[in-house]
């Protein structure tokens, strides 16, 4: 009887142990799948908030806020650097070396070349004006005789062009090539009549052509919008489409502005593109870099590489018409001479007499 009593009683420690085991592990599970679901809840908004955080502009959403950022600092940081080493080295004209580095350029890298390069700059509207006529020297072209337009600046109380010449003087006194080198190195930004525009590539020559100093022109017709209309031309940049799959845009002055307001102006510039830019604006662009005078270009977007020829991949064109046209008539041609050549074989192998 004791022996039974005792396994009885070993059973039931057994049972006892078991069931305890077992509701002590319940809530251990339940536990452990409550935080599994409760932590990723959480993480997911926050993930959503810093992507919209990081787009720079919602007419650019696809370029990061964060990236441009970067690429700004370190440009700054590069054109202090360079302005330092010039001023320790003892280097004359320390402020003019460092000129080129001190304007921060917009590259703007084209998948296909424009079709028609226009001469004729292209406005874009900035928050903060690009140059400052009391620090930037602005001359202005104007048409015979020159001492009309002078009288009419004084009248005005117009006081930031810094000289007014006319076209016989610029055939006549600035006719040397030094005398135009001087023109051209000692002032920052031309200003031109409309109605001279077309005369001046022949007048200034290659010089002016090879810089990025070319006559920007306004009207002048008009007295009481002269002032208007020449403030609102030395605050605006200029896009200049060429013959090539590269455009440089300037936007912002290191030396002048502050953080803000470069980061502002890039902003603008960029917002405008889509309809200044040909062949279909965005969709024409593989690449923007950020870049100085005299460093490396820093990229803030690219393309993806995409092997989809519809989406707007890196290689991915949409072709107009007039080059699917084009692009025709060349396959056509190549089809044509390919078999003229094949027509001419037989001919030439019945010449050969046979051995």
């Amino acid at each position: 009887m004791g022996k039974r009593s005792a396994d009885t009683l070993s059973e039931k420690t057994k049972d006892q142990t078991t069931t305890s085991t077992t509701t002590t592990r319940k809530p251990k599970k339940i536990k452990s799948t409550n935080k599994t679901t409760t932590e990723p809840l959480k993480k997911e908004p926050e993930a959503k908030d810093n992507e919209d955080d990081d787009i720079l502009s919602t007419k650019v959403p696809f370029i990061k806020k964060t990236q441009v950022e970067q690429a700004v600092k370190v440009l700054i940081d590069h054109s202090n650097k360079n302005l330092e080493t010039n001023l320790d080295k003892g280097e004359l004209f320390a402020d003019q070396i460092g000129a080129n580095d001190r304007f921060l350029n917009l590259v703007i890298g084209l998948k296909r070349i424009t079709p028609k390069p226009k001469h004729k700059p292209i406005k874009i509207m900035l928050s903060h004006p690009l140059y400052d006529p009391r620090l930037s020297p602005v001359c202005l072209i104007v048409k015979d005789p020159q001492r009309e337009y002078k009288d009419l600046l004084e009248e005005e109380e117009i006081t930031f062009i810094s000289k007014v010449v006319g076209i016989n003087k610029l055939k006549g006194k600035h006719s040397s090539y030094e005398a135009r080198r001087l023109l051209l190195n000692n002032h920052t930004l031309f200003l031109a009549d409309e109605r001279v525009l077309g005369v001046l590539p022949g007048i200034l020559g290659t010089k002016f052509f090879k810089s990025n100093k070319l006559p920007i022109g306004i009207d002048i017709t008009k007295p009481d919008r002269l002032k208007a209309e020449l403030e609102r031309a030395i605050g605006n940049t200029y896009l200049r489409l060429n013959n090539g799959s590269c455009l440089n845009i300037k936007v912002a002055d290191l030396g002048r502005l502050n953080f803000d307001q470069i980061l502002l102006n890039l902003t603008d510039v960029l917002g405008q593109l889509g309809k200044k830019l040909p062949l279909d604006g965005w969709n024409n662009v593989a690449s923007v870099h950020l870049k100085l005078g005299t460093s490396i270009s820093l990229p803030i977007w690219l393309a993806p590489l995409t092997d989809d020829l519809t989406s707007n991949g890196r290689f991915s064109t949409t072709l107009t018409q007039q080059e699917m046209d084009k692009i025709k008539a060349a396959e056509d041609r190549i089809a044509l001479k390919k078999e003229k050549k094949s027509s001419k074989l037989p001919t030439k192998l019945d010449r050969i007499v046979p051995v």
